[in-house]
């Protein structure tokens, strides 16, 4: 657990101090979006493996898992579209 979380502060952790507030939001969103996207597709991973191993519920898991990382992905479109409706 350690090497894996030691792997995401040294090699995804960036620069989120920004000049003012709303920039320090928006840097720590696009790293917040940018370790999502890593584990949503670690989670594919496993989901795969579960389906070559054969088990019962793993066409749901990789239908969770594709779904999530849809999600992640279109995070910021999401979130465009809700401040306009606002």
């Amino acid at each position: 657990m350690f090497k894996l979380l030691s792997f995401f502060y040294f090699f995804l952790n960036d620069n989120v101090w920004a000049r003012s507030i709303k920039a320090t939001a928006d840097r720590l969103g696009s790293e917040a979006q940018s370790i999502g996207l890593s584990i949503a597709i670690f989670g594919l991973v496993i989901a795969g493996i579960m389906l070559a191993l054969g088990k019962q519920d793993a066409g749901n898991k990789i239908t969770s898992a594709f779904f999530g990382c849809l999600v992640i992905v279109m995070s910021t479109s999401i979130v465009s579209f809700v401040k306009g409706v606002a």
